[in-house]
Order: C-alpha cells, then structure tokens, then sequence
C-alpha cells in the first residue's frame, strides 16, 4: 500500500459516490479499493466514509482529508507535467469528456492515428449527458456547446467551431413533392420536428426571419428525425455537424442561403498556469483535423 495510490482512489470513490463506478473509471476492483480506504482510515485512526447500501457520506475528517490530498495530487500531477513538458513529448493519461453525438462521430474517428503519432499517450474517454457535469473540473479535456457561463469559471475554454441549424430534405422527398423556393413554402411540407428546440413548431433564422411548420412525426431524439428525413418522410431543421456523412447524396440542403443564428463548440479544461502537454497536443491535432472534416460553413450574411 502506498499513500499516492490509497489517496488517488478516495479521491475517486467521493467525485464519482460509487465504489463501483471508481473502480472502472481507475481500472481497478471494488474490493481492491475498499482496502485502500481500510489501509487510509487505519493509518491515519479515522473514519473517513460512512457507507451504507444507499449512498456514501464524507465524515468531517474525509471532507478535510479530501479537500488536501486532491489539492497535493493536483500539485504532484503539476509537477510531473512540467518535467514531461521538457521532453517535449505528450505522455501520460489524458481524461477526454464527450457527447454522444459530436464525440462519437469526430472525435473517437480520430484517436487511432491520434495514438500513433503519441505513442506515450493514452486516452480515458467519459461520455457525459447534462445535466450531470459535476465531475467536469476532473477532466483534462471537454467539448460542448454549452456557453462558458454554464461551467465553473474554474475552466478555460477554446472555440474549435462553430455551428448552426440548416434544412435539409432527401432527393426523393423533393422529388415528390417539390423543393421550397422562399419560407412562405414550408407551410405546404411535412417538416420532421425536434422538441430538443425551444420551439419545435416555429424554426427561426438569422436577421429575424421564422416560420411556423407542422409535420406528422416528433421526437426528442435526434438521430430518429435524420433517419426519417433520409427514408423521405419530410424536411428536417437541425445541424449539419449531427449528420456530415449523410450528405453525400443522401440529403441536400433546402433554401440553403438560409440558417440559424449561430453558436460555437469549445473545448473546456483546467485553468491552470500551463497547460499540460498532453492536453495542447491533444487540442492541437484535433482542431486541426476538425477544419478539414466539419461540414463547410456559409458565408455569414
């Protein structure tokens, strides 16, 4: 047993208020990481979890015990980095959270080669839902579309892209029933409605411009509606960053002079004095990866 290790698994245990759910995030056991609490609350006399079948509570002691060992952990991670920025290569265990939707389409495409070029480098990747970011300030690195005033001003972010929604329609649907030549068309289509929008009746467009469309389906989930909209049922109001491969042929854009306003994708991570090699490395490939695969943005008007 050793301090570093028995320290790093409390730590773990508390952010993620599971035994279980630390030991995959530390690629451990449960029973591997009860004995290191057992060895820390013996060595140190006191109680620092109190467990139930239910939930896990910090004592007194554990709140304080917690508070400075992530505070002299940070500090030793500090360190190692700055001796391994020296060597000029990234190395080490890089923390990345993601979305279901962007991450898995642009950002774990590009981890093979990513691994290749680092070969010191390994990557933990976290799926993440909202709202359940409490472990954000944990990571090293996290994309969103979230505003930065929706995170803790203890994070830094960089813009990698930005984004916005665009119609789209199947060639088979406007075929069929015509292609929109101005908004006031729209009235006359089966537009395919996401109640991920604040409105999913009234689609609005950059400089003030809307319009009110119904259809016959609804959904909350995204990649139904793309679906739909690729087997012809109607036109879909969404982003073209959620489906890029689905616009070789599949779907072409409607009224495509027309867009949402705009918002940006960042990357959150740590504030901190330097950022970790491994981290700029790691931000550096893929924004330079993003410019050539993310769909071509039009000029703003």
């Amino acid at each position: 047993m050793d301090w570093h290790k028995c320290a790093q698994s409390f730590i773990q245990i508390v952010e993620d208020q599971s035994f279980a759910k630390a030991a995959r995030s530390l690629y451990s056991s449960s029973s591997a990481l009860s004995k290191h609490i057992n060895w820390l609350e013996d060595q140190l006399g006191v109680q620092l979890l109190q467990r139930t079948t239910r939930r896990l509570d910090l004592t007194a002691e554990g709140e304080c015990f917690y508070r400075q060992a992530k505070q002299l952990l940070n500090e030793w991670e500090q360190l190692k980095e700055t001796v391994c920025n020296k060597s000029n290569e990234p190395r080490g265990m890089l923390t990345v959270g993601i979305s279901v939707v962007f991450g898995n389409r642009y950002i774990i495409p590009l981890l093979p080669e990513l691994l290749a070029l680092y070969p010191q480098l390994k990557i933990n990747v976290k799926t993440l839902t909202y709202p359940v970011l409490h472990n954000i300030e944990n990571l090293d690195l996290y994309f969103s579309h979230k505003p930065p005033d929706f995170f803790s001003s203890n994070m830094d972010h960089h813009t990698i892209s930005d984004a916005y929604l665009q119609m789209f329609a199947s060639p088979d649907y406007l075929a069929e029933y015509g292609t929109p030549s101005q908004l006031a068309d729209l009235k006359g289509h089966n537009c395919l409605l996401s109640t991920g929008n604040d409105t999913p009746n009234r689609w609005e467009f950059e400089n003030g411009k809307s319009v009110q469309v119904q259809g016959n389906l609804i959904a909350d989930n995204n990649g139904a509606l793309i679906k739909a909209a690729v087997a012809g049922l109607g036109i879909i109001f969404t982003s073209p960053l959620a489906f890029a491969n689905e616009l070789k042929g599949s779907l072409v854009p409607v009224l495509p002079e027309l867009h949402s306003p705009r918002w940006a994708i960042y990357a959150y991570y740590p504030k901190r004095k330097t950022l970790p090699l491994k981290t700029q490395a790691f931000l550096n490939y893929i924004e330079e990866k993003l410019q050539d695969i993310l769909p071509v943005m039009p000029i703003k008007s």
